[in-house]
């Protein structure tokens, strides 16, 4: 059965090779199997993290994190900042081309880090404290802030979603909740359109003009330097099909091996599982408030009461127990912002007591909606224990399958289950996302501007505007105790426990940056 797989998905590759109008039979390639359909490549409309991966062999950043977590120049020379700590005066390199062939000047960046603005969480505070960006040159860029706040180099440096990447301004133009048709980035791959094939293959060729820095790769940071002539994603809906094809030298890694798949590569000489401790995300129920039944908080205090992390974290990974953590933290476990303050119904499964709240919400037996992913096993996963565990408190449930392709688009609806909306999804967001109270998104309570889920909460809003302005570590983790506290009240999101996935990689390949992001750049053959 799983040589017939392979075979399957050798026709599949070849097929989406001859789709394209390159040739890649006399060049260096590198396949790799991201979660998910490679539907758009504009990391701007959607905080989707297979996108986010995509894009970042296209696109570069004007800052970035090295290993250290501190913030380094990429596109830009430096920066210097004025004597009262408001006007940052920002110098690009000298090399900077898009893909189309133009020069990367000060007017694209200040478009593009605009756009970025109206949609990042931490761009949107940004730019409540801006008074002007500006590009008095093609190499420079002049942000004047209304007062001193020290999160302005930090922010234009985050490597995760939403990556504050630079595009031409014409492209930065566009509505930043429409993605771009015909992406053009200045990275060290660039896209093909050609051979682009959503729901197949997107394939990336070496950009010839791209200049990388002189510092060693470093994380995000230093020099993105391109080994391969071609990058292909390849989307492999089937995991199993994705590991045969893996092991028989087809593709060259997988972004996530589900734990019962492991044994898989026993006795494999080509390819090998990994544990990406740097990629651990906390797997979080996330929830719609303007939909019932989730608008009444009380019921949203069921489905806390109605399930518990175990048997999600066992059902993913099985006894991979070094896989995860059970941890209701959400500024994740182990972190300075870590706490275990207002857990109690998160870590503690009561079906009476959310029966009980259900009945004293005049809960009617509307359906519960879930968008349940089959193409990303975790997911799968999680949606097969979640639908019996609502089920035994009491809820109704809709199950309905989808690829997280479409689910990623879908989330983003506003409007009524009836008209394409939806009550539930499961989604993973990384450490280096949630750690930082300025970049988690749950504790945002930003009403209708917030991420998906639209959780309101003007004192969550009061928090962190404060948590920006303190310097205190004291008082910093004071306020993060408190969003926290808020935050599982208001129920955003349910926590379902910290994971850190396997990742497999053929054996044939060295240079892999370990980072809660994969990077590809630095990524050659060793034979």
């Amino acid at each position: 059965m799983r040589r017939l797989k392979t075979i399957v998905l050798s026709a599949a590759i070849g097929a989406a090779m001859l789709a394209g109008t390159v040739s890649a039979s006399a060049e260096e390639v590198l396949r790799l199997r991201l979660n998910g359909d490679i539907n758009t490549l504009d990391p701007i409309s959607t905080t989707n993290f297979t996108i986010r991966n995509a894009a970042y062999l296209m696109y570069d950043t004007l800052f970035a994190l090295d290993s250290n977590y501190e913030v380094q120049p990429q596109m830009a020379e430096g920066y210097t900042l004025s004597d009262d700590g408001r006007v940052y005066t920002i110098t690009l390199r000298d090399g900077l081309m898009f893909h189309d062939g133009s020069p990367v000047t000060g007017a694209d960046v200040v478009a593009s880090i605009q756009r970025w603005g109206k949609v990042d969480g931490l761009g949107k505070i940004l730019f409540s404290k801006l008074q002007s960006i500006e590009a008095p040159d093609d190499k420079t860029v002049v942000l004047t802030m209304n007062e001193p706040w020290g999160q302005v180099i930090p922010a234009l440096g985050k490597i995760s979603s939403n990556v504050p990447v630079i595009m031409p301004a014409s492209q930065a133009a566009n509505d930043p909740s429409e993605a771009v048709a015909n992406p053009i980035g200045s990275g060290p791959y660039k896209l093909l359109p050609d051979e682009w094939v959503p729901g197949s293959i997107a394939v990336f060729e070496k950009f010839g003009d791209y200049v990388p820095r002189d510092e060693p790769a470093d994380m995000a940071a230093g020099g993105k330097v391109a080994h391969f002539d071609r990058v292909e994603l390849v989307y492999i809906p089937d995991t199993a099909t994705a590991i045969d094809a893996l092991i028989a030298g087809e593709i060259d890694w997988i972004e996530e091996v589900p734990a019962d798949m492991l044994a898989f590569f026993e006795g494999a000489d080509s390819a090998k599982p990994i544990a990406a401790r740097q990629s651990g995300n906390s797997m979080q129920l996330v929830v719609n408030h303007l939909n019932p039944p989730f608008d009444d908080p009380k019921i949203r205090h069921a489905l806390q009461w109605a399930v518990e992390q175990k048997p999600f974290l066992q059902a993913a990974y099985g006894n991979a127990t070094d896989r995860y953590l059970e941890c209701a933290a959400v500024f994740f476990c182990d972190t300075p912002y870590a706490t275990d303050a207002n857990t109690e119904r998160v870590l503690n499964r009561d079906v009476d007591k959310a029966k009980a709240l259900l009945e004293e919400a005049g809960y009617d037996g509307t359906p519960v909606v879930l968008m349940h992913v089959t193409d990303i096993p975790a997911h799968d996963a999680y949606y097969s224990v979640l639908k019996p565990m609502l089920e035994e408190a009491g809820f109704v449930v809709d199950d309905q399958p989808s690829d997280w392709a479409t689910v990623a688009t879908r989330r983003a609806s506003k409007e009524p289950v009836a008209d394409g909306g939806w009550n539930l999804f499961f989604t993973g967001w990384g450490f280096v996302d949630q750690s930082n109270p300025m970049t988690n998104v749950y504790v945002a309570g930003d009403c209708d501007n917030g991420w998906f889920g639209w959780a309101c909460s003007e004192e969550l809003q009061e928090l962190r505007k404060q948590f920006a302005e303190a310097e205190d570590p004291e008082v910093k983790k004071a306020l993060a105790e408190k969003m926290q506290i808020l935050t599982h009240d208001l129920v955003s999101y349910v926590p379902l426990g910290q994971s850190f996935p396997s990742q497999g990689i053929a054996t044939n390949l060295e240079g892999f940056i370990e980072s809660p992001v994969p990077f590809f750049w630095e990524v050659q053959r060793t034979q």
